[in-house]
């Protein structure tokens, strides 16, 4: 029988690093801030992944780690469901939900000056890499072979000799412009379309993600001071968790206002890259008299950032986003806002159903686009 070590060798190593996580989270939320229980309570926590065996098995030794004797070295299994959806209607993975209006928007994307233009610039790294693979030029054939390249070297495996550390800088960093182009960070138009196509990414790539945190943390709030059934489980909630893939941190990136997601270096967020929020309650909120209009008031959410499993403490990034900086953390009206603006209507797929290109008459369309370029800022 022919063993693959190299598949055993990626499977242990990556469950070592996200144990290492969880037990990162234990030493803050468990014995620190004492978030949570030392021992697994089903109404604290909640697990969410998207249908793929090695984002559940993170998930499932994330918690693990979470909930780990620290004097016993064996990785014991944690009993926390991991909840998942088919992939096709999960907006958590893009890359497998059907959206016919996003496969449109990235051809248009594709076909812009902007995007042209970066793969002008990197021709002759992509040329090469033709050659050398015998496959015609592309840049989506280019991230097959440099993202194999990254996996097999990180885990000590050959690698083709004429893949330098130089032409895998340069191919990283027309990577990351691609993603921020096609993911709606940067601001770029195609004179053949007259519609905010940064917007209209943003909204298929991260408007579903972001809205669902914001109603989370919305509902939340409400169910603290309400003793409905429906808030039973709420108010007992502490931690909730998405297990996903770089281009799920990348969304999220997106979907809270950064600019970027490539901080330490460009490249795509590393395994156990992970985006915390936590909601906080302002102490002056013990002599206030709540209201509606200034119901939210007193709540804001701190965003802390694990460039990857191994890094020891987050980093607090939350004052990197202007509406943030200079406060406690970030308002809940701004992420309220944030999520409205971004939330693709009436509902993802809905909106993936609709055509880019309207059949409506020519002026009512033109009018449209305005008032959506207006909205978008």
């Amino acid at each position: 029988m022919k063993i693959n070590l190299a598949g055993f060798i990626a499977f242990f190593k990556g469950i070592n690093q996200f144990f290492t996580l969880g037990q990162k989270f234990q030493a803050r939320y468990i014995d620190v801030y004492q978030l949570l229980s030392s021992d697994y309570v089903p109404s604290e926590v909640y697990a969410r992944s998207t249908d793929i065996d090695r984002t559940i098995i993170s998930a499932m030794t994330f918690y693990s780690g979470l909930y780990s004797d620290l004097s016993n070295t064996d990785h014991i299994l944690a009993p926390v469901p991991i909840h998942t959806i088919p992939n096709e209607n999960d907006f958590l993975f893009l890359l497998r939900f059907k959206c016919k209006r996003l496969d449109e928007l990235q051809k248009i994307t594709d076909n812009s000056k902007h995007i042209q233009t970066l793969l002008k610039k990197h021709h002759s790294l992509l040329s090469e890499v033709s050659i050398k693979t015998q496959i015609p030029i592309s840049y989506y054939q280019a991230i097959y072979v440099f993202d194999t390249a990254t996996i097999e070297k990180s885990y000590g495996l050959p690698i083709p000799s004429w893949i330098t550390s130089e032409k895998s800088v340069e191919f990283d960093q027309l990577f990351v412009d691609y993603v921020l182009t096609q993911y709606g960070f940067i601001n770029f138009k195609n004179e053949s379309y007259p519609l905010n196509l940064q917007f209209e990414l943003a909204k298929i790539s991260c408007g579903s993600l972001i809205a669902e945190i914001v109603e989370r943390l919305v509902l939340k709030i409400e169910c603290l001071k309400n003793d409905t059934i429906e808030c039973e489980p709420i108010k007992d909630q502490k931690l909730y968790t998405y297990s996903g893939h770089d281009i799920t941190v990348v969304e999220l990136f997106g979907g809270l206002g950064f600019k970027t997601f490539a901080y330490e270096k460009q490249t795509l967020p590393s395994f156990g890259a992970t985006i915390i929020l936590k909601l906080w309650e302002d102490e002056r909120i013990i002599n206030a008299v709540e209201t509606e209009n200034n119901r939210f008031e007193y709540y804001y959410v701190k965003i802390y950032y694990y460039q990857n499993s191994s890094v020891e403490n987050p980093k607090y990034i939350g004052d990197l986003l202007e509406e943030c900086q200079g406060q406690k953390g970030c308002p809940i009206s701004y992420l309220i806002k944030r999520a409205e603006f971004l939330r693709p209507k009436p509902d993802l797929k809905s909106f993936c159903n609709e055509a880019v290109i309207s059949k409506a008459p020519k002026v009512v369309y033109t009018h449209a686009l305005k008032k959506c370029a207006q909205h978008a800022g």
